[in-house]
């Protein structure tokens, strides 16, 4: 813990967007720190309390929904998507939402179709703006099942298939099957990670200037639905974590489905399986980024989220590696 909270001072400036982190030892949470501002308009400082907005790291609660309403037996991984979100080209016939949730769909990122038309994330867009974009793909990227690529697309997707089952928006499934039960401190709301929020419980994103080097304000005005969206801390997210060892939420059948069903595409229920058996999955939108890990024998867990973003040598992954030496050596 000293060696963590050393590492935390020479990595964060005390004075500059920082990160919060922390350890989980079969949920229990064995230590936790934070350094540096969370609103620099303000002098706010970073606590173990303030949340963070984790991106990508959302997908694993979207994926864990779908799998307890298909054991449930609401769904099946082997439904066309189409089934469950009509309006969508033919090619959703082809498509199941197994292949959606371990991400060999074939379908194009619409995150990525944006960046490359130039929309800003701080231009708005509604969830119905990211439906309609996805609809008006004409095709795939390659034929369904013939490998593996990463794609928000899917799971935008995958929340639209547990709105059609259950009549209700996905983050409202997540609090009741997932949140409530394990008792996580945990927000799901699209709009969550808005520049415009005043919040004085979250952090602000940040990312630097290329040219002056100086911190701006930075921010998403795009409404996150599956594929991010959700608010909350480091210490919630290693307790989280526990549920891969106990599957107290789904049970042993969560805990295999949660896997990826072929080695060569590492992609399983919102996490990734590395070669050594540890889970990880990271997550980054415009000055937040986070990063989740979970060792082979899913005893340890570690969480880093960060709200000020420096480019390839970002404070998260000096942190995230320090923290894996200390932790799981």
């Amino acid at each position: 813990a000293e060696r963590s909270d050393d590492l935390m001072e020479r990595v964060l400036p005390a004075d500059e967007p920082g990160c919060s982190a922390a350890v989980g030892i079969e949920g229990d949470v064995v230590w936790a720190a934070a350094r540096g501002v969370a609103d620099l308009a303000t002098g706010r400082p970073i606590e173990t309390s303030t949340t963070f907005a984790i991106a990508s790291v959302t997908k694993q609660f979207t994926a864990t929904a779908v799998l307890l309403l298909v054991h449930d037996g609401d769904l099946s991984l082997h439904d066309p998507l189409s089934t469950w979100v009509p309006g969508l080209p033919s090619w959703s016939d082809s498509v199941t939402v197994g292949q959606v949730m371990h991400m060999v769909s074939g379908i194009p990122d619409y995150v990525d179709l944006r960046a490359r038309a130039g929309v800003a994330e701080t231009e708005p867009r509604t969830i119905q703006d990211s439906l309609s974009e996805i609809t008006a793909m004409t095709e795939l990227d390659f034929p369904p099942g013939n490998r593996w690529q990463y794609s928000n697309s899917n799971y935008f997707l995958l929340a639209e298939v547990v709105r059609a089952v259950t009549g209700r928006p996905v983050q409202d499934v997540v609090r009741e099957r997932i949140f409530e039960p394990l008792g996580l401190a945990m927000e799901f709301d699209p709009t969550g990670w808005d520049p415009g929020t005043t919040d004085p419980s979250s952090a602000r994103g940040y990312v630097r200037n290329p040219s002056t080097g100086a911190w701006e304000q930075a921010g998403v005005r795009w409404q996150a639905s599956g594929d991010a969206g959700i608010q909350t801390t480091p210490s919630e997210l290693v307790r989280w974590a526990d549920n891969y060892r106990t599957g107290r939420v789904g049970g042993d059948r969560l805990l295999a489905d949660a896997l990826p069903e072929d080695a060569a595409a590492p992609y399983g229920a919102g996490i990734i399986q590395d070669r050594d058996g540890s889970l990880w999955h990271g997550g980054g939108a415009s000055g937040y980024l986070t990063t989740f890990f979970v060792t082979e024998d899913r005893r340890t867990a570690i969480a880093v989220a960060c709200n000020g973003d420096r480019g390839p040598q970002s404070s998260i992954r000096q942190l995230e590696a320090g923290l894996r030496t200390e932790w799981t050596r």
